[in-house]
C-alpha cells in the first residue's frame, strides 16, 4: 500500500507546544512512527523563528511592505530513508500550522507551494474557528 504525499499535520501553539497533531501513514502499529515525526516538527521551529526574526528586521527597514504569514519550506528531512519538506505558516497569532510532505509530491516545485499554501493557510482557518467557538473544549489527539 502506497504511502500518502502528506506524511502529518500539526498545530503548534505560540509557547511551542503542540495542539494537535495528526499522521497519515499507514504504518502497523498507527503510532509507531509519532514521535519521530513530532521530532521532526518541533525541531523546525528554530527555522520558524529564524525567520519570523529576519522578517521583523526586514519590516523595521523597510525593506519589506508586509508580512507573508506562509512560510514555505523550513526545512528538509530524512524519515524512513526518504526525503521529505517540512512546511510552515504562521498566523497574527503566533500559532504555527506545520505539515510533513514527501518530495516531490507534486510534479513541479510550484504547484507544490501553490497546493501546500492554500492547504495550509485552509487549517488555519480552521483552527480560528474551532478555537473561537465557545462549544468545543480541545482539537484532539496531541
Amino acid at each position: 500500500m502506497e504511502e500518502p504525499p502528506v506524511l502529518c499535520l500539526a498545530i503548534v501553539g505560540r509557547d511551542g507546544g503542540l495542539l494537535f497533531f495528526r499522521s497519515f501513514r499507514r504504518s502497523v502499529p498507527p503510532d509507531a512512527d509519532d514521535l519521530e515525526l513530532q521530532l521532526l516538527l518541533h525541531s523546525s521551529l528554530d527555522q520558524v523563528e529564524a525567520q519570523l526574526q529576519h522578517v521583523a528586521q526586514a519590516l523595521q527597514k523597510g525593506e519589506a511592505k508586509s508580512f507573508d504569514p506562509y512560510l514555505g519550506i523550513l526545512s528538509p528531512a530524512l524519515f524512513d530513508a526518504e526525503d521529505c519538506n517540512i512546511y510552515g505558516y504562521v498566523a497574527a497569532t503566533r500559532i504555527k500550522v506545520l505539515a510533513i510532505v514527501r518530495d516531490g509530491a507534486c510534479q513541479k516545485r510550484r504547484d507544490e507551494e501553490a497546493i501546500l499554501r492554500s492547504m495550509l493557510r485552509q487549517l488555519n482557518l480552521l483552527y480560528i474557528d474551532a478555537a473561537t467557538n465557545p462549544f468545543y473544549n480541545g482539537l484532539g489527539k496531541a
